[in-house]
């Protein structure tokens, strides 16, 4: 698939040529590189979406607009008998706005042959999106915290995410072991009080890592 509009050229992965896919696939990195401050793992899981270093894997795709020679929107899918998903979709601020975003969205429901496929969010991107999340009528089934982040909420619409455990990154590992020979040198026992230590730190930790986003 090729679509050019104006100045806009959408095209899906996995029809460019082999001499093209290297060049994307680095370039894909870079436009949402700055999800891994979002998602723990974010580039392992990016890596996982290829079959060979440089080739989808059967059951995802991942589609391109670019403007003026350069990345614009992605939006990365996922479409097996157990799910359709829309597993990431961003469109550069500098290009919002512009009915991208519909365009990306309509192309993402012909691969996945569904107008109602799963999407999550961010809770903190939700101003950017519920337009268009409303425009489709995507419904919002699951509000789940501390899902991908400790201290971030992510919306579910159109389904629900898996159970699963909370998992700490080793920073955070190495946080909690601090916290604890403060905790025991104070002469204190009680867990309860532990925990909440531990959450009043993680939360100011990450209210300074949001502002340092902004």
């Amino acid at each position: 698939m090729n679509k050019i509009t104006t100045n806009r050229n959408y095209f899906f992965y996995s029809t460019l040529s082999d001499e093209l896919k290297p060049l994307y696939y680095k370039e894909i990195v870079n436009f949402v590189g700055k999800l891994v401050f979002e998602y723990p793992g974010f580039k392992s899981w990016y890596r996982s979406l290829f079959c060979s270093k440089y080739d989808l894997c059967a059951d995802r795709e991942i589609i391109v607009c670019e403007c003026d020679f350069r990345i614009a929107a992605i939006a990365i899918l996922k479409r097996n008998v157990q799910e359709k998903k829309i597993c990431t979709f961003r469109v550069a601020k500098a290009y919002q706005h512009q009915g991208i975003g519909k365009e990306m969205m309509e192309l993402s429901f012909e691969w996945l042959e569904t107008d109602s496929p799963m999407i999550t969010l961010h809770k903190n991107k939700l101003d950017q999106f519920s337009k268009l999340l409303n425009y489709y009528n995507f419904n919002l089934e699951q509000s789940q915290k501390h899902y991908y982040h400790v201290f971030s909420t992510e919306l579910v619409y159109n389904g629900v995410l898996p159970e699963k455990k909370l998992f700490f990154n080793p920073i955070e590992i190495v946080d909690m072991g601090r916290l604890y020979e403060k905790f025991v040198l104070l002469g204190k026992r009680d867990i309860n009080e532990y925990v909440k230590l531990c959450m009043e730190y993680w939360y100011e930790k990450e209210k300074y890592r949001q502002f340092q986003l902004l």
